[in-house]
């Protein structure tokens, strides 16, 4: 299940080492490398987005949404300003302890990302995500569903080891919503 929260602070996070104020296309690559790079080191997803192949490369579905301003979302409202043309900008500016949706290992993930990624436009993350993430495929002007597993494969893990790995991740996301229908 989507965690729209954590989504949320993700990309507050990566708003404030940007100064406030990212161009839309390049903090939604950053969030999708930040989710990437979750599962590489981790093997679970942040917010459990659902990952996608677009023709500017791979994207989180519900986030992508949420930053162009698709859906309502008092979590994201909160944090972030209405996209203005290209552009998404922090309301305030935010301390570490107010992302309390987002551990220290969560914060050094966007903390490695950015210092590999923040300094590139967001063409330049365009084509490293076409080029650098196998699990992309071409959608032919439309998108496609990425699989755990290919996520799991392209960032060096054997087949083996990425069917395993996408069937745990899978595991706890039903087990969270169980969860989330217990204490909702």
């Amino acid at each position: 299940m989507f965690k729209e929260r954590k989504a949320a602070q993700l990309a507050a996070a990566l708003l404030d080492r940007a100064g406030g104020r990212l161009n839309v296309l390049k903090l939604t690559k950053l969030l999708y490398l930040v989710e990437r790079e979750a599962m590489n080191r981790h093997g679970f997803q942040i917010s459990d987005d659902q990952m996608v192949s677009m023709p500017k490369g791979p994207v989180l579905s519900n986030t992508l949404d949420l930053t162009n301003g698709f859906v309502e979302s008092a979590e994201w409202d909160a944090l972030i300003e209405d996209r203005e043309q290209h552009d998404v900008k922090l309301k305030v500016a935010i301390a570490r302890q107010e992302l309390t949706a987002l551990n220290d290992s969560t914060i050094d993930i966007v903390n490695a990302i950015w210092a590999e990624f923040g300094h590139m436009s967001q063409w330049d993350l365009v084509k490293y995500t076409h080029d650098q993430c196998a699990e992309w495929e071409d959608p032919d002007g439309s998108s496609l569903p990425i699989p755990a597993k290919r996520v799991f494969m392209a960032t060096g893990k054997s087949a083996a080891e990425a069917e395993v790995m996408a069937k745990e991740m899978r595991a706890q996301q039903y087990f969270d919503r169980l969860l989330e229908d217990v204490d909702g």
